[in-house]
């Protein structure tokens, strides 16, 4: 192969994959990078001190501790200054569980690369967690969630959700900053006798907020699931499947939008 077609190919690659939205005060950069359960790391970029920004927001610290590591532990707490101070001389900052990098403009590819590399390096401090534990299905998808919104603080799991009775149900997370204009996400699997389900189409049937500000995430792909399942959430809610991550994306992102 030409080597000179080399270079071009990898430039290629990264300018069609990466993805710029903006978000509050700065933008939301999803890199080609991806964590171990295929979610794509994305980062915020913002201005500060006459430079710019490039920020995790805390979502890595927020995997760890959702995969049961204790990130306050000696052993951990090392791992992730070793792995931060293994990328150099990038102005990297990983206080109080948020990875950071800033410096000038012309610097900001590098800053963002820097950083979601320290993100995936720190990342595998999950095989630290006790061993044999399954990950659940719900906690995965606030893992999800995180990703897709930007910052920890912004998700709320186990959130209540206010019913026609005027009492609170537990939904698995609402993604919002203030509770007008939050979107209600609930976790779904398609075993112990469609029970999931059921919970989820009472949920959302017996709540005043309107149906554009709830998702239900099922697990696997749509093929996965009996038609009469689907066709049953579907009349209180649209149904996103977590091994299409990019329709989960853009079903949340969409009814985000469309609240601010």
């Amino acid at each position: 192969m030409d080597e000179k077609k080399i270079a071009p190919a990898l430039l290629s690659y990264v300018n069609d994959d990466v993805v710029v939205t903006p978000y509050g005060h700065g933008h939301l950069v999803t890199t080609p990078m991806r964590f171990y359960d295929d979610d794509r790391v994305t980062l915020f970029v913002e201005r500060y001190e006459g430079g710019v920004r490039v920020t995790d927001q805390g979502t890595t610290a927020m995997r760890l501790h959702m995969a049961d590591v204790n990130i306050d532990s000696p052993s951990v707490s090392e791992a992730w200054r070793r792995s931060v101070a293994a990328l150099g001389s990038d102005s990297i900052a990983a206080e109080e569980g948020i990875i950071a990098a800033w410096g000038d403009d012309e610097r900001l590819g590098r800053l963002v690369f820097a950083v979601a590399e320290a993100v995936l390096r720190i990342d595998q401090l999950r095989w630290l967690a006790p061993a044999n534990r399954p990950i659940p299905f719900r906690d995965r998808v606030v893992s999800r969630l995180i990703d897709i919104a930007g910052s920890h603080g912004k998700v709320t799991p186990r959130a209540p959700l206010p019913q026609k009775s005027g009492r609170v149900r537990q939904v698995t997370a609402a993604v919002g900053d203030h509770e007008t204009n939050r979107v209600y996400v609930q976790a779904v699997t398609p075993g112990d006798g469609g029970r999931a389900v059921e919970h989820c189409y009472y949920l959302f049937s017996h709540t005043d907020v309107p149906r554009e500000r709830t998702l239900a995430v099922a697990s696997g792909s749509r093929g996965s699931w009996p038609d009469d399942l689907v066709n049953e959430l579907d009349d209180v809610t649209e149904v996103a499947f977590y091994d299409q991550p990019g329709q989960v994306r853009s079903m949340l992102t969409t009814r985000l939008a469309a609240v601010e």
